[in-house]
């Protein structure tokens, strides 16, 4: 087994990674009767020697509902293959 190296594309997904938050605007969905106003907040960091950026997603909306998530995000060098 080859030792995978790091391409351009996850490089890219550095720019993922750091602190942020601000508004947010959930609309009406199956789960929303009415559009609602919240705060977010994510970080999120580079992982696994840059093969990943790993993020933890917080959103509080004004109703006092509480949402939280974990993400990860990655690039899959070998499935940019075109089939043979």
């Amino acid at each position: 087994m080859q030792t995978p190296s790091l391409v351009r594309e996850h490089r890219a997904l550095e720019k993922l990674a750091g602190h942020f938050s601000g508004p947010e605007r959930m609309h009406s969905s199956y789960w929303n009767d009415e559009p609602k106003r919240g705060e977010a907040v994510t970080d999120a960091r580079v992982a696994l020697d840059g093969f990943a950026v790993v993020q933890d997603y917080e959103q509080r909306l004004e109703d006092g509902s509480r949402f939280a998530g974990h993400g990860v995000f990655r690039y899959d060098a070998d499935g940019r293959r075109q089939p043979e």
